[in-house]
């Protein structure tokens, strides 16, 4: 309902819409100029996953038109990497599922990501979470890290978020890495096959999402439909 108030005071000073939506026909897209359908299929669970990853994809498509360039051919073979570690994955589950509060750190593109998987986590396991960028934790973050704190990294090709790491690690994190990399300093990690923003953001978010599954699967939660949140808002 937010979002539909927000189109009508817009179309109401002329401007014209353009949505990206998984609904056909939906109120949004009956009201736009133009629209793109992301083809998730029926989203189902009140969190959005398929339908945040593939609107990603859209907008990445879109922006390949304008000179972005990228191999789209590879994505499904990007993300199988990802299910392919769903044992390991399902291991980090149970260790974490007591935890009362989980941090997650990325630099530059990966700080939304940060934001995607906390929200998920807090969504559908119930766990305090923040997703936070990684050049920020001296003006504060580095406060809340004692003896074991769970800190999810997002850790890419570039060196700044090691210091990151490192600060951490050494005020007694435990950090789980979400990395490319082969580095014997990550002893527990979710291994991304990418080293190019746009994929690498993909499979991250999908690690992200697996492990909030299972963790809430490990809590015998009702994963698709968590408490005290609808599927859509339709009130103000």
């Amino acid at each position: 309902m937010d979002v539909i108030e927000a189109l009508h005071g817009m179309k109401a000073k002329g401007a014209k819409i353009a949505s990206l939506v998984n609904v056909p026909y939906s109120t949004i897209q009956r009201m736009s100029n133009v629209s793109i359908n992301i083809e998730a299929g029926q989203e189902i669970c009140v969190a959005a996953t398929k339908s945040f990853v593939n609107q990603v994809v859209a907008l990445t498509y879109l922006a390949s038109v304008f000179g972005y360039e990228k191999d789209f051919s590879k994505i499904p073979d990007e993300i199988r990497d990802v299910f392919s570690q769903e044992g390991k994955i399902k291991q980090l589950a149970k260790s974490l599922k007591g935890e009362k509060d989980i941090y997650i750190i990325g630099r530059g593109y990966l700080y939304p990501v940060a934001r995607e998987i906390a929200l998920k986590i807090k969504e559908i396991s119930y766990i305090h979470a923040e997703g936070m960028m990684g050049g920020e934790l001296k003006h504060g973050t580095l406060a809340l890290i004692e003896e074991g704190t769970p800190v999810i990294a997002l850790i890419d090709n570039k060196p700044e978020i090691i210091s990151n790491v490192m600060e951490i690690k050494a005020r007694g994190g435990r950090i789980i890495a979400v990395t490319n990399r082969d580095d014997e300093r990550f002893q527990e990690s979710i291994r991304i096959s990418a080293h190019n923003k746009f994929p690498f953001s993909i499979e991250a978010s999908i690690a992200g999402q697996l492990l909030t599954y299972y963790i809430a699967k490990e809590k015998g939660l009702p994963i698709d439909k968590v408490r005290n949140l609808a599927k859509s808002v339709t009130v103000k």
